[in-house]
């Protein structure tokens, strides 16, 4: 999986010892056959990023991308 957010988000964390700050809130809305998944990654509790896609992996790896920007300094 290359450049999954999920993994890179993870690693950084581990690296400062935080792994254990980490925590998600998934859901799925829409129809039960075709859900639209919304992933909202918590650091310590606070939102720090939020995805959503077709896919659960796809909505938590654009919501740990965003996590990970807002983590080094690269939001906007």
């Amino acid at each position: 999986m290359p450049n999954d957010g999920i993994v890179e988000l993870n690693n950084f964390l581990q690296a400062k010892g935080q792994l254990t700050s980490l925590t998600w809130e998934e859901r799925p809305t829409g129809l039960a056959h075709a859900p639209q998944w919304i992933c909202v990654c918590k650091i310590n509790g606070e939102p720090r990023g939020t995805g959503s896609g077709t896919h659960k992996h796809l909505a938590k790896s654009d919501a740990a991308k965003e996590a990970l920007k807002f983590l080094t300094g690269e939001s906007e």
